[in-house]
């Protein structure tokens, strides 16, 4: 660096700087200011540092200069001067609190300019960084400053600032700010943004900051944090290590919230309908991979037991987690549960799609599809928890926690901390929706959108993935032992387990049956195949849109009856015997399977007429005919043509083609019985000291090789050379691998086998011993076929 010994060119802004009465406009219009700025040029620092060009400068940011060549020029230096990273001017901006005081005025605007809000975010961005324990107290110190955020959190630039806020938690320097921003209301208030009289971009942007509040909530501990033991600490935090969430997943908001999504009678609900959908969505999604993260510890530990018990692996789930586990989400299933059926009343009436008044179909809309995919995520999550290995353990910690004898080992539940919640379960409200999807009719209104909608393969995903989680829950429960009933000498924690299976598999079985008796489904299948059949024969026709899924709900539907079909007696035969069904099964499906399988592009084609091949024949291009006298095949002689109407059919032998398959097979074959022990002799071992005075090779001549039996046509010179001694010492340095592959390669191509196979593979036998090459016997050679 030149200018540290005082060799570079001198900067305008220094002699600019040395001038009496210099002001800040002068020095903006300097085109090296914001590089001397990155550079740490110390008088420059110095000056911007005074407290008057400070408030200057964030003056430029926040008030309207009316100037058109300052317009936009002053606040966007004055915004990239004070978030340089320059320590220096940090420390003197948040060291004086007017200053930050009038900064923060900002927000007291009614409607704030959204590029001055894009600086404002970003000045406070990197003071946080820098600064970070200044700033959080500062904030903090400021009345209704949440208030004032959430009045603006239509502007994108403010929800960043928001959610950078909350992101300060990971720091020690930023520890307290969630609970903070939970006792300021944060949560109510952006939940509140929701209200359908609202305009439509508050609604998008409080539910993206929700959102965003629930990622960065979601912090995982990873595998070395749990051993190195930071993963008890863990256990003190609510489920998804953050407060905000978890009072978003209360009952009253849950509540606040699908009131919003429900309310009729005004133009903008749609959006919070469909924004309120994702934020349910994703919280059942976290759920589903907390208990996910849970099973994987448990798999961990009960592998380290097994394999190796000395040794202290991972910690499975501690009791205080699976007591979380199994009663985090109840609070949002139950709300869930009370208003499913107005749910459900939104797939035959949507808000967003009035009905045409020519009684014409009307379009699904953006309501219908993401009402079906909340049901579907519903249903994932029940088939998950249903089939979690975690399950008895999830229900028999709380059920112990709550109904153990005084003195016990039970789960203590401090009436300030987290675990003190209502005694109802995830397992128990799940019950409950499933029975509300039964009452509703859910299944069988899905199905109805499926196949009016042909050509919708977002919905025909969603209503698939419904069929297959409500068989695939019931084809588990089915499997599941259910013996224990209820006894004073059994724990009440080890009889509930079976109870909660037992609730399970009797609620998924009613929305199987609804599926099928009311749904219809077989039949619906089949008449959609029927109609598929008919759009394919009109001219230029195609297939309907939603054939592939089709194969697939069929195919579960197949799976389910193979086996549980003793389950339901004669519930289902009048839907899965009749004759239709079954030649459906049998015939359509069956070949659509089978189609489905082949590989993509086919195989290999095959070239000329085929052609039999006795076993120990060779394989090669040269000439062969139809032997009369016993019906085999020998070399043609010179001059003579093949007939190929003498070839005769088939007889049960090995058949290749005529063409370069079976050769470079062959090929291949002798190429590889070779390399196989190349390695071991072209690379010295540890004791090859000891073995100088051996040949490798030795001294051979074409005579020793003896491929005279072989028919050779021409015999590469590196073979039938003159005779060839190689010594250890000039392996590395004469011998090619590759040249002696291709040679074998050619006398594989050009060589055709005489009718005694035994004789010919024991005289190239010959060959292959010179290169201590271990071949099996003739009888006991099977060689490579094209299949």
């Amino acid at each position: 660096m030149f200018w540290r010994f005082g060799f570079h060119t001198a900067s305008p802004i220094d002699g600019l700087l040395d001038k009496e009465g210099l002001t800040l406009d002068d020095l903006f219009e300097e085109e090296e200011l914001l590089q001397e700025c990155k550079s740490h040029n110390t008088k420059l620092i110095d000056f911007l540092c005074k407290p008057e060009i400070l408030s200057q400068l964030l003056l430029f940011i926040t008030t309207e200069i009316q100037d058109d060549n300052k317009k936009f020029k002053f606040p966007f230096l004055a915004s990239e001067i004070l978030s340089c990273e320059v320590f220096k001017i940090c420390d003197a901006v948040v060291a004086n609190t007017a200053l930050l005081t009038t900064f923060w005025t900002f927000l007291d605007t009614p409607r704030l300019n959204p590029l001055v809000a894009t600086y404002f975010t970003k000045v406070n961005s990197v003071f946080l960084q820098k600064k970070t324990a200044d700033m959080v107290s500062f904030i903090q110190s400021q009345p209704n400053v949440v208030q004032k955020l959430l009045t603006h959190i239509s502007t994108s630039a403010i929800a960043d600032l928001l959610l950078k806020l909350i992101t300060v938690e990971e720091l020690p320097e930023g520890a307290g700010i969630v609970d903070w921003l939970s006792k300021e209301g944060l949560i109510p208030l952006l939940v509140a943004q929701l209200d359908p009289a609202l305009d439509i971009e508050t609604h998008n942007t409080a539910a993206q900051t929700i959102l965003d509040i629930i990622a960065v909530s979601y912090q995982s501990i990873n595998p070395q944090e749990q051993m190195s033991g930071l993963a008890d600490s863990a256990l003190n935090m609510p489920l998804g290590g953050n407060k905000l969430v978890e009072e978003l997943k209360s009952y009253e908001i849950q509540t606040q919230l699908v009131n919003y999504m429900l309310q009729k009678n005004d133009t903008k609900s749609s959006t919070t309908l469909i924004n309120g959908i994702n934020i349910i969505i994703e919280l059942i999604r976290r759920y589903c991979s907390d208990i996910e993260q849970a099973e994987y510890l448990h798999h961990q530990f009960q592998m380290t037991l097994q394999q190796q018990p000395h040794l202290q692996g991972l910690p499975p789930p501690s009791p205080e987690k699976l007591v979380l586990l199994a009663t985090d989400l109840n609070d949002l299933l139950r709300v869930l549960s009370v208003r499913l059926v107005d749910f459900a009343d939104l797939l035959t009436k949507p808000k967003d799609i009035p009905l045409l008044s020519n009684n014409s179909q009307p379009l699904l809309g953006n309501e219908r599809l993401k009402t079906c995919e909340l049901f579907a995520e519903v249903l994932h999550l029940q088939y998950l928890y249903t089939s979690s290995p975690l399950f008895e353990r999830l229900i028999g910690s709380i059920e112990d926690g709550k109904f153990a004898p005084d003195g016990a080992n039970q789960i203590a539940i401090n009436p300030n901390s987290i675990l003190n919640r209502p005694i109802t379960t995830v397992a128990e409200e799940l019950v409950s929706v499933t029975q509300k999807f039964v009452n509703a009719n859910v299944m069988p209104i899905c199905l109805n959108l499926f196949f009016n909608f042909p050509w919708n393969n977002f919905l025909h995903s969603v209503v698939y993935d419904m069929v297959a989680k409500v068989f695939n829950t019931y084809s588990f429960t089915a499997t599941v032992s259910i013996t224990r009933e209820p006894d004073a000498a059994v724990p009440r924690g080890a009889w509930i387990v079976d109870e909660r299976m037992r609730q399970a598999k009797e609620g998924v079985k009613q929305l199987v049956l609804a599926t099928f008796v009311d749904g219809q489904l077989t039949s619906r299948i089949t008449d959609a195949q029927r109609l598929n059949d008919y759009e394919v024969e009109q001219p230029k026709g195609v297939r309907l849109g939603y054939m592939g899924h089709l194969t697939y709900i069929s195919d579960e539907v197949v799976k389910l009856i193979e086996k549980c079909s003793s389950d339901f007696g004669d519930d289902l035969k009048s839907f899965t015997q009749v004759e239709e069904w079954q030649e459906y099964v049998s015939g359509i499906l069956r070949e659509t399977k089978e189609r489905d399988r082949q590989p993509l592009g086919g195989v290999r084609p095959h070239g000329g007429q085929q052609m039999p091949m006795h076993p120990g024949m060779g394989l090669g291009n040269a000439p062969f005919a139809v032997d009369e006298a016993d019906g085999g095949f020998r070399p043609l002689s010179a001059g003579e043509t093949r007939n190929d109407d003498d070839m005769g059919e088939p007889r049960g032998e090995v058949y290749v083609s005529e063409g370069d398959v079976a050769s470079d097979q062959f090929a291949r074959y002798l190429s590889q019985q070779i390399v196989n022990d190349v390695p071991d002799r072209f690379l010295p071992g540890e004791g090859s000291d000891d073995d100088d005075d051996k040949e490798w090779i030795g001294e051979f001549t074409s005579k020793d090789i003896g491929f005279e039996n072989f028919g050779i046509v021409d015999i590469p010179p590196s073979i039938t050379g003159s005779d060839v001694v190689i010594s250890r010492d000039e392996q590395m340095d004469t011998v090619d691998t590759s040249d002696l592959i291709k040679d074998i390669e050619r006398v594989s191509v050009t060589s055709t086998i005489s009718n005694n196979s035994t004789q010919a593979w024991a005289d190239f036998s010959k060959f292959t011993d010179s290169y201590e090459i271990d071949l099996p016997p003739a009888d006991e050679v099977t060689l490579p076929t094209e299949k």
